[in-house]
């Protein structure tokens, strides 16, 4: 079966017109959302969907939220606001929902990314005593020679005792 960019496939497909609408929708919001919010908000939120007449805003954490709900006014009427976006209005390209319906409310709600799994950890094999004392042996007194001996020694030490 071939693939197809789903890009594509929205484009071509008119059932999908909806979906596409929506999608462009979401689209211009967020580049308005952008020149709105401080950059240091910008970079951990995103609008992530259009329900009804509520905007909603995706925040990573706590306190990006809480600092979005306090700033709900002001960025509510940026993103209403036209001239900020600097897309001239054109028919389909006005954040219009419906002819009558203007964006009302902004809802932020929390999303927290995921981290990436912890790579397992792979124990450390065991010093190799003997060639580091063989080391040790050929070196002349100094620094050097004086760590190699005492790691060694605390090798040899931490065989020898009794592992409980």
């Amino acid at each position: 079966m071939a693939t197809e960019p789903l890009a594509r496939v929205l484009r071509n497909n008119p059932d999908l017109a909806p979906v596409r609408d929506r999608l462009e929708q979401v689209r211009l919001l967020q580049g308005r959302y952008r020149s709105v919010v401080p950059a240091e908000l910008a970079s951990t939120s995103r609008v992530c969907a259009v329900d009804g007449t509520t905007v909603v805003v995706r925040a990573s954490n706590a306190p990006v939220a809480a600092a979005l709900r306090a700033m709900a006014p002001r960025l509510l009427a940026g993103l209403k606001d036209d001239s900020r976006s600097g897309i001239p209005p054109q028919g389909k390209k006005t954040l219009k929902i419906k002819a009558e319906q203007e964006l009302t409310a902004l809802r932020v709600e929390v999303q927290v990314d995921v981290p990436p799994p912890a790579r397992p950890v792979r124990p450390r094999e065991k010093v190799p005593v003997d060639r580091l004392a063989e080391v040790a042996r050929g070196l002349a007194d100094s620094p050097l020679k004086d760590a190699l001996d005492r790691i060694v020694g605390n090798q040899r030490k931490s065989s020898t005792r009794s592992k409980r």
